[in-house]
């Protein structure tokens, strides 16, 4: 994780911060967490974090969105590798120029003496979920996004990082439409689709008399319903309705109201709650019967929320080098 929470949240930098060190402090209390720390930024690190699961890491990080800017980890035979996928900054565009603090996966993989592996396209780590047994779920907007990746038609684009990817270890993609209009991101995955073991995935589902369906989330939900993972088995897909539009604390089109944006702690799942009793309860209950056994916790982070991103946003976690199963 990160602890540079950049100026460009202005009024909302203290609160950005109150809701982003609840989330470190959730999941420290289960793993480990290094916490990627600007240099102006050491000593507020230092005095929310000291004698807790953090170790704070001085690096030239300026921003929080560390599912993006870091490089993805991997095993390799039982080897931790970092991959980096050229992120550059959403595309860098009016909306969010790129920044030197984007390119941290250049620098990651010597902060945590691991080799560094980077990819032959741009993509960052919201743009995919995998289920950790060669299926891997993305979004035709945002990987074939030409500010992201403009060589050739959106065909050759996409046979070229299907390839890659499959020397990567991926043995069955699945392409979905995903939202070209989504400011920034231009339609992450990791917004509305959680795998919860292989052959399973929850999806988020939108009910809401204040909101009109996109079509494009209709689609990729029966894409899914109808898409096979690498072993053959017919995807079990459960919906999970998203907060009504009443309960939001802030109508911004930036604000991601996602309770499937969650990071799988060990032994936990942290999410997001938004303050709409009926929905909030029932992504609860949803996440709980999916990963039973683990305590599931939902944090309010209205702020970080209006910011575009979700508690899914601010991680990169990296396996143990020995490799673990799925349970």
């Amino acid at each position: 994780m990160a602890w540079a929470v950049h100026p460009e949240w202005k009024d909302w930098v203290d609160k950005v911060k109150a809701e982003l060190e609840a989330v470190v402090k959730a999941i420290a209390r289960f793993e480990p967490v290094r916490l990627l720390t600007a240099p102006d930024q050491i000593a507020d690190a230092r005095a929310r974090f000291s004698g807790g699961n953090v170790e704070i890491i001085e690096a030239p990080v300026d921003d929080i969105w560390m599912r993006d800017i870091a490089p993805i980890f991997a095993l390799r035979g039982g080897e931790v590798v970092a991959i980096d996928c050229n992120f550059n900054g959403w595309g860098n565009t009016r909306e969010r120029r790129a920044r030197p603090g984007d390119r941290l996966a250049a620098t990651a993989g010597a902060i945590f003496g691991v080799p560094r592996i980077c990819a032959p396209f741009i993509a960052e780590g919201g743009a995919l979920i995998t289920d950790g047994e060669g299926t891997l779920v993305t979004t035709e907007s945002c990987l074939l996004d030409p500010d992201r990746n403009p060589f050739g038609s959106v065909e050759v684009r996409k046979r070229s990082i299907e390839r890659t990817l499959e020397e990567f270890g991926v043995r069955r993609l699945i392409w979905l439409r995903g939202d070209p209009c989504e400011p920034v991101t231009s339609g992450h995955i990791d917004g509305y689709a959680l795998f919860t073991k292989p052959g399973a995935m929850l999806v988020e589902a939108i009910d809401d008399s204040d909101v009109t369906p996109p079509q494009w989330r209709a689609c990729d939900i029966e894409i899914l319903e109808n898409s096979r993972d690498a072993h053959g088995r017919r995807l079990r897909v459960e919906r999970v309705l998203a907060p009504r539009k009443q309960y939001w604390k802030f109508k911004g089109n930036m604000f991601a109201p996602c309770y499937l944006n969650a990071y799988l702690a060990n032994g936990e799942v942290i999410g997001a709650c938004f303050g709409d009793g009926k929905r909030d309860g029932a992504a609860k209950d949803a996440l709980a019967r999916a990963f039973p056994g683990r305590r599931i916790e939902m944090l309010r982070i209205d702020h970080i929320a209006a910011g575009g991103g979700g508690v899914h946003c601010l991680t990169q976690p990296m396996p143990k080098p020995d490799g673990t199963e799925w349970k």
